[in-house]
C-alpha cells in the first residue's frame, strides 16, 4: 500500500466514523504546543483532572486530542511532585545495561 493509499484510507475512516478532527498530529509535541499546554495550565490552575480539562486544553492547543493532552499531563506536570535521587530515574532497560556494563568491568579488573 503506498502512503497515497494509506492517507485516502486513514480519510475514509475518519469519515465513516463521523470523526470532524482529521488534522490531529501525533509524535513527539513541539515547543508552541508545549508552551500552549504551560498556558492553559496557568489559567486553569483550579481545575482538577477530568475528562472536561482535557477537552478544553485540546481546543487550546488545537493540534492534539484530549487523549494525547491527557497523556502529556502525566508526563509534564509541572505541580507534580518529582522524586529527586542521585542518578535520576532511569528505565529498566537503561538501568541493566549500566548494571552489566559495571559488572563487566569489575571482572575485566580483577583478572
Amino acid at each position: 500500500m503506498t502512503q497515497n493509499d494509506s492517507e485516502a484510507t486513514k480519510l475514509t475512516n475518519d469519515i465513516l466514523t463521523g470523526s470532524k478532527k482529521i488534522n490531529k498530529k501525533q509524535g513527539h509535541w513541539n515547543e508552541a504546543e508545549h508552551k500552549a499546554y504551560l498556558s492553559f495550565l496557568e489559567e486553569n490552575n483550579n481545575h482538577t483532572k477530568g475528562q472536561r480539562l482535557f477537552k478544553k486544553m485540546s481546543q487550546v492547543v488545537g493540534t492534539r486530542t484530549p487523549s494525547q493532552c491527557r497523556s502529556h499531563h502525566q508526563k509534564f506536570n509541572p505541580q507534580k511532585p518529582h522524586c529527586h535521587s542521585e542518578t535520576g530515574i532511569l528505565r529498566s532497560k537503561q538501568y541493566a545495561r549500566k548494571y552489566f556494563a559495571k559488572q563487566r568491568t569489575l571482572e575485566h579488573d580483577s583478572n
